[in-house]
């Protein structure tokens, strides 16, 4: 009687790592795509001015002020020649 929960145990941890051998070989890595040597493009953080204005505008409209400790940023391409 003292085997069977050994042998459930045991059984419940083998199941366990097959199915985490069966899950593959699969990356989520993505190559990054060429690079031309002539134009590089580069990202930055800037603030998100029509979000910022959206709040600010509703906020007005119910009579509340904003003051953004951390304003939101979005990040924007920028190709230097």
């Amino acid at each position: 009687m003292k085997a069977i929960p050994g042998i459930a145990v045991v059984s419940l941890l083998l199941i366990g790592l097959a199915g985490c051998t069966s899950a593959g070989m699969k990356s989520a890595y993505v190559a990054p795509a060429a690079v031309n040597g002539d134009a590089a493009t580069e990202t930055r953080m800037r603030p998100d001015a029509q979000y910022i204005a959206e709040v600010e505008w509703i906020a007005r409209q119910r009579g509340v002020r904003v003051h953004w400790v951390n304003p939101p940023e979005r990040r924007v391409l920028i190709a230097s020649h």
